[in-house]
């Protein structure tokens, strides 16, 4: 309700008070023509901001819809590549380095169009908060600890200075690199689809060494197969 309310305040009522002041102007016959043709680009300017507002509460809306998707066994090794295969392209643009080791952690349970989500982001964000002149490589691995799985991303990017701002990395339009661009959705849904499957994540980082991010997931045995008439454990949310 924070988010929405701070969507509201900022992301939708600016453009919508310029649209109308605009459309005000315009009605005005005194001003000539070429001035005119600047406010009709300016108000098409606002129409496109508050166009992307709503699209981006779609997305939100949506997340909260998806996470009711049936569970399905994922192959975690396969999902990676799949998402690699899609940012081919950006990969060898960069020279980027993706490895990952899931020990005997296989296969999870989970919602699959979330799960990719979360890797997708992660796995693009360490390619696009890269350090100049540094080729990226980002480290995915998995290991259990007690009843819980924890899987890490670990880059070798810009980094941030989480002084005073460790709280405000995944809220929404929160953006610590201006000069690369975003808009600041990626963290944030990454950690509203994390809660939703019942995680948590956080993250560790310094400027020019590199971010951790972890996620904590709570393990439980789902019967997905048998082999050699053994149930295999996967997780859950």
């Amino acid at each position: 309700m924070e988010q929405f309310s701070y969507i509201v305040s900022h992301n939708l009522r600016s453009p919508v008070a310029n649209i109308l002041g605009l459309a005000d102007l315009l009605q005005n016959s005194e001003y000539p023509h070429e001035v005119k043709e600047q406010f009709f680009s300016e108000m098409f300017s606002n129409v496109e901001r508050l166009d992307a507002v709503i699209t981006d509460l779609n997305s939100i809306l949506q997340a909260k819809v998806d996470v009711k998707a049936k569970k399905e066994k994922i192959n975690l090794g396969a999902l990676v590549e799949e998402i690699k295969l899609s940012i081919q392209p950006l990969i060898n643009e960069e020279k980027a380095q993706i490895s990952y080791r899931f020990e005997n952690i296989k296969e999870v349970a989970s919602v699959k169009s979330y799960l990719y989500s979360i890797f997708y982001n992660l796995i693009v964000n360490s390619i696009k908060y890269r350090r100049p002149g540094i080729p990226p490589e980002l480290e995915i691995r998995m290991e259990r600890k007690g009843e819980f799985i924890l899987i890490f991303f670990k880059d070798n990017g810009l980094g941030m200075d989480l002084t005073n701002k460790r709280d405000q990395i995944f809220n929404l339009y929160k953006r610590f690199h201006h000069h690369i661009e975003g808009k600041g959705m990626g963290l944030f849904m990454v950690k509203t689809q994390v809660e939703m499957l019942g995680g948590k994540i956080t993250v560790d980082s310094n400027v020019n060494e590199g971010t951790l991010f972890t996620i904590l997931l709570k393990e439980t045995v789902i019967p997905i197969h048998e082999k050699n008439g053994a149930t295999v454990s996967l997780f859950g949310g």
